[in-house]
């Protein structure tokens, strides 16, 4: 096999997923390729640098998904699909999520334009809302402190009941919409 920068990236995503961020080294990586470490220097310049490209992939299929449920949707029912599918992500995907929250700390304008995408994203479906426009950007705050904090919280016991988890996190948005409505109409 043929080793490219893709392929260490993916290699490191399936072992940050398998083992967690704390577990992940460029000998990790190596030892999963078979190849000896130095040899990861041709396609990468240090473990931060890996651990971001594995961020910013994990972003941007995050995102895709995010995109693909709102599509044709519009107002609360959008929103609540794209919580769901965010959720959906941080179950399907715990260490490449741990790492996007590292990259959060330890990213580059990249991660901060893929995060923007996100962004972008709540901030259209909120406007479908018809909600007062100046409240926009306070309401788009409540909403990403109550996706992440929900699911941050809630992600041990979204492992063992997945739908239940589902399910309250749709009513948790579903009643933190409801009292902007009634506050920002």
């Amino acid at each position: 096999m043929r080793v490219s920068k893709q392929i260490v990236i993916q290699t490191a995503s399936e072992l940050v997923d398998k083992n967690g961020l704390n577990n992940i080294s460029l000998k990790t990586v190596a030892d999963k390729l078979n190849i000896k470490t130095p040899s990861l220097y041709n396609h990468i310049s240090s473990l931060d640098e890996l651990l971001r490209e594995v961020a910013h992939n994990g972003m941007r299929t995050m995102n895709e998904k995010m995109f693909k449920v709102a599509v044709g949707k519009t107002g609360i029912e959008a929103i609540k699909q794209v919580s769901i599918e965010y959720l959906n992500y941080m179950i399907e995907h715990p260490g490449i999520y741990e790492t996007i929250q590292w990259a959060t700390w330890h990213g580059t304008e990249e991660t901060a334009v893929i995060f923007n995408e996100y962004l972008s994203l709540l901030t259209t479906l909120i406007k479908s809302c018809n909600l007062n426009k100046a409240k926009t950007s306070k309401i788009l705050n409540m909403l990403t402190g109550i996706i992440h904090g929900y699911t941050t919280l809630q992600l041990r016991y979204a492992f063992i009941e997945p739908d239940k988890v589902r399910l309250e996190l749709s009513e948790t948005v579903d009643t933190l919409l409801t009292g902007i409505v009634q506050k920002y109409k």
